[in-house]
């Protein structure tokens, strides 16, 4: 869905950086300064943006690139941008600004714009300084304010300035950590609302941590409403406006010419008996016939397209995909609804932040036995029942009908949901592991195999792909005679097979050999540095992994050694690691578990101990003597 320009400086995730710390560059002030605006219920909205920077080296001059975004509910006017230089009293300004049209690799067509330019001669001490102003055509977007951003901050100042007729909600987030003043201020026409913060520190990316709108200092502004001629007039007041906008955009949906969808619709469920698999085929259907292809224009980017169109042109984005989804399964009786939604990547409640900050996707709800199923079509590869892991956890706005609605969670996932089930049987001759493998994989364990497999090998061999995806072994691991089976959204599982030869593998002391039967060491590489991190550790989704590994103890050998077992049995995770002789082969039996999307930091400590523990199991190793 289109959400405000304003929505893209939350682009990485951040964690605060330590005051004091040698710093390249620095914000001298950052303002903003809001005029609404309002006549005959028309809305002029004006931001007068400054930002006036500093760099105290050379190290990071590439700062001096600069982007500004609008796009059609946004206009960006009087750009003024120099550069000035103490050591010599020179202002200089930017004498080009070139306008692009912005595309990315999931954005088919978009109406966002850009402004670019190069504040010149920029050295060491040069100070930078902007100003421009932009103006929004749309009230539904009045956006949030950082009050902290990815270079220290000495002076942040947001001002609001709006009729006595008009009232202002806000919220702020994560403040807690800075001092901010607020001040309120009335005139004889007009209400001013300030708040000022000074030397906030910058903020740095860190690996695993929710996105930067969960940390960053900032606050988000609506309008909640206005009075005119004794009558008030709500704009974004509570969830109840919000969703009356939203609904009269979806009364704007096409629905002419929809004979063809409804015989596809019928034709798939006349197939099936139950509406559970009436609803499951038809939801495979879009998976597999509809590409997903992003757009953002306008309203465009919040009024789904026809069914008809989207059926007829085989693409469109969440919300066509969504809608498609709604008159199909409606049209074969299955009550189905137009649902919006947050990703995870947006930590707001519709009734904190009752703005369409609070979602940026669209999907659809079904009720089949009382059972609310979320299904999105843009996930391709998620099995009907589950819904797209980026989802869970998030609340969900379902509209019932142009009045009413309800929120409802998207629950989490349990693990046993996302099994990998792996059975190896390895040989052991001259040194070497020969091993075959097979991978049957389930959930979101399978749709990230999928996705990695289909979209992120590129040119890579499959052999590459396997030996930098699952790092079996050591690093002279050959993988041999792959196979994967289908991919497409029907199938339940993905089976992938393969053959492994690991040269050095065993270490052969007189007549014992050593043997690590452990050659899959998955999270070995999570332990966390509770010194240096600062925010939880986000999962994407629960899991559990289900080792069989049988050993065939060559002729000639008798085994001596075999580890005792090992356990970790926690509630959010854990492992279990034991071994078994039998017939002529030594068994191990493992299983990992992850039931939890978020290590907080009051677990560090615990998941440590998790990883620590599992990484002694893995050293631990058989012994066979001739």
């Amino acid at each position: 869905m289109k959400f405000p320009v304003l929505l893209l400086f939350f682009m990485v995730s951040f964690c605060f950086a330590q005051h004091g710390s040698k710093e390249d560059f620095h914000f001298l002030e950052r303002t903003e300064d809001i005029k609404i605006n309002l006549k005959k219920g028309d809305f002029k909205i004006v931001k007068s943006i400054h930002e006036k920077a500093e760099y105290l080296t050379a190290n990071k001059l590439y700062f001096a690139n600069e982007i500004l975004r609008f796009d059609s509910f946004t206009e960006l006017k009087d750009i003024e941008a120099t550069t000035y230089l103490p050591a010599t009293g020179k202002t200089i300004e930017v004498d080009y600004i070139e306008t692009k049209h912005e595309f990315d690799d999931g954005i088919f067509y978009s109406d966002q714009q850009t402004k670019n330019f190069t504040f010149p001669a920029v050295t060491k001490g040069a100070i930078t300084d902007l100003k421009y102003k932009e103006v929004i055509t749309e009230p539904h977007f009045l956006g949030l304010f950082r009050f902290g951003t990815y270079a220290p901050t000495k002076k942040a100042v947001l001002r609001i300035e709006f009729p006595k007729n008009v009232e202002i909600g806000y919220r702020e987030f994560h403040t807690e950590n800075i001092n901010v003043s607020f001040h309120k201020e009335e005139t004889k026409n007009s209400t001013i609302y300030t708040w000022t913060t000074e030397n906030v520190a910058k903020f740095s990316s860190e690996e695993n941590a929710e996105a930067a709108l969960y940390h960053l200092p900032h606050i988000i502004l609506h309008i909640k409403n206005y009075t005119e001629k004794g009558k008030t007039i709500p704009i974004l007041n509570n969830v109840d406006d919000l969703y009356s906008w939203y609904a009269s955009l979806a009364k704007q949906v096409d629905e002419n010419d929809l004979q063809k969808v409804y015989k596809i619709a019928e034709d798939i469920a006349k197939a099936h008996t139950t509406d559970r698999e009436k609803a499951e085929a038809i939801y495979n259907w879009v998976q597999e016939n509809i590409t997903y292809v992003a757009f953002e224009d306008g309203l465009g980017g919040f009024i789904p397209r026809g069914a008809a169109s989207v059926c007829n042109n085989r693409y469109g984005d969440c919300k066509d995909m969504a809608n498609l989804l709604y008159v199909m399964l409606n049209h074969v009786g299955i009550p189905s609804f137009r649902t919006w939604i947050g990703t995870r990547d947006r930590p707001y409640l519709y009734d904190e932040v009752p703005t369409p900050m609070v979602d940026n996707h669209m999907i659809t709800a079904t009720v089949i036995d009382n059972d609310t199923i979320f299904i999105d079509g843009t996930d391709s590869y998620v099995n009907f029942g589950m819904p797209s892991s980026f989802t869970q956890t998030k609340e969900a706005l379902i509209g019932i009908s142009p009045e009413k609605f309800v929120l409802k969670k998207v629950p989490v996932q349990p693990s046993e949901k996302s099994k990998t089930i792996i059975n190896t049987n390895i040989t052991f001759k001259n040194g070497n592991i020969n091993a075959s493998e097979e991978r049957v994989l389930t959930g979101y364990e399978r749709v990230d195999f999928v996705t990695d497999y289909l979209y992120k090998k590129k040119d890579n061999t499959e052999e590459e792909f396997l030996n930098t995806t699952l790092a079996l072994g050591n690093n002279k691991t050959k993988y041999q005679n792959i196979k994967v089976s289908p991919v497409a959204s029907k199938h339940k599982t993905l089976t992938v097979s393969f053959d492994l030869l690991i040269e050095s593998y065993a270490k052969t002391i007189g007549s014992k050999t050593i043997l690590n039967l452990n050659i899959d060491r998955t999270l070995s590489k999570q332990k966390i540095d509770i010194a240096k991190r600062k925010y939880a550790k986000k999962i994407d989704h629960q899991f559990q992994k289900e080792y069989t590994t049988t050993f065939v103890i060559p002729e000639g050998y008798k085994v001596t050694s075999v580890p005792k077992p090992i356990k970790y049995d926690g509630k959010a995770y854990g492992f279990s690691i034991s071994y078994e002789e039998k017939e002529g082969k030594i068994i191990q039996h493992k299983n990992i578990y992850i039931n939890t999307l978020r290590i907080e930091k009051q677990d560090f400590e615990d998941w440590n101990s998790f990883v620590k523990k599992l990484i002694k199991a893995y050293k631990k190793s058989i012994i066979i003597e001739k």
